[in-house]
């Protein structure tokens, strides 16, 4: 069905691996375990994997499941799962697999307290520092750290983590704050410490990691909501093309589209492109959300469909096959989610597995292995 289908997704390893090449850098010695959740924010969690796997340190799931998959795939580094376990069945199965999950409350620790994991577990404790989303309160780090360390049932001492909330933002002022409760959360504790993301890394906040978590600036996006991605010497990953279907000449006071709300201005070529919310490009996309056509800047009108968009192409050298860019290596998915009003994160997460995929440049590790997300 894949090969049928006009829209579709170039995945670009070297540049992921250009990104990591950055990241690295910006962090100063410290490991890099690349977010690789949600299959890689759209990118292909395995294939993203074995194109890393021979420079990063570990990597960063969301789910046990994510990690399962990683394993079974060969992936020997280490991996912290963010959403840590929910039974005695899952920390023992986090154990068997060498998995490092998170401990965001406190009734997780009961559970190692009261059950044995068979195989000695390596867990991370999470600090709630101001995001106030997941995680343990300061005050309590030292109890259960402590609760930790006599339950016998780790391999090492707990590692601590927190999550920035603000750090993409140019106001420093609360990722400071986060970083120095933190330090006083963790002060005298044997540990690894794990704070900064993407924004967190390269905003150069110094926060004293041993280990970094980049996310959306592996993949080319920026990781803040002021510049650019290029302004870090990030390449966009993802590029999401799809084709002309037809050039349909339209009178003045046309209706394009569902709810005919956009009428044509004046006597003018519409182009009809084989991509919709079907294929995970947002419906709520507004006019003027801007394309190419090959290479021409363009912009939607009407509504987007479920297959299909419709384009002005006035100004514009067009003919059906021409190859539409939606966001990627000439169109910045940043530029594209601005004029949605959302993130790119959530644009490249959204593309539907369905759309046909090519991974471009891939490591000499991922030439026999399978590519799949």
């Amino acid at each position: 069905m894949n090969a049928l289908r006009l829209a579709r997704v170039r995945i670009d390893l070297a540049a992921l691996r250009h990104n990591f090449g950055v990241l690295k850098s910006a962090a100063n010695g410290a490991k890099v375990f690349p977010a690789i959740k949600a299959d890689a924010y759209g990118h292909g969690m395995l294939a993203c994997a074995q194109a890393l796997r021979d420079l990063a340190d570990g990597f960063v799931v969301a789910t046990l499941g994510e990690a399962e998959a990683l394993r079974k795939a060969g992936i020997t580094q280490r991996i912290m799962v963010m959403q840590g376990f929910a039974s005695l069945t899952e920390a023992r199965l986090a154990a068997r697999m060498m998995l490092e999950p998170v401990i965001h409350q406190a009734w997780q620790v009961d559970i190692l307290e009261h059950g044995h994991t068979g195989l000695p577990l390596r867990v991370w404790l999470k600090i709630d520092t101001g995001m106030h989303r997941m995680g343990i309160e300061p005050e309590q780090v030292g109890v259960l750290y402590k609760r930790l360390m006599a339950s016998g049932r780790l391999r090492g001492a707990p590692g601590f983590m927190t999550h920035f909330a603000c750090a993409d933002e140019p106001d420093p002022a609360l990722t400071q704050r986060q970083i120095e409760l933190f330090r006083r959360a963790t002060e005298g504790l044997n540990g690894e410490r794990s704070l900064s993301n993407s924004a967190g890394l390269l905003g150069g906040f110094d926060a004293g990691d041993d280990i970094v978590r980049p996310g959306i600036a592996l993949y080319g996006g920026n990781p803040f909501v002021y510049g650019q991605a290029a302004d870090h010497g990030l390449r966009p990953v993802m590029t999401l093309t799809t084709r002309l279907l037809a050039v349909r000449e339209h009178p003045a006071g046309a209706a394009i589209g569902y709810g005919g709300t956009w009428i044509c201005p004046e006597a003018m070529p519409v182009g009809i492109a084989a991509i919709g919310y079907g294929d995970g490009y947002p419906r709520r996309a507004p006019v003027g959300t801007p394309v190419l056509v090959n290479g021409q800047h363009a912009a939607l009108i009407g509504r987007v469909s479920m297959d299909l968009i419709t384009l002005d192409l006035r100004g514009i050298q067009a003919h059906p096959g021409d190859t539409v860019e939606l966001w990627g290596a000439a169109l910045p998915m940043d530029v594209v989610a601005q004029a949605i009003g959302t993130i790119s994160y959530e644009l490249t997460c959204a593309v539907g597995a369905h759309v046909a995929r090519e991974y471009l440049n891939p490591a000499p590790s991922l030439l026999t292995a399978p590519a799949g997300g």
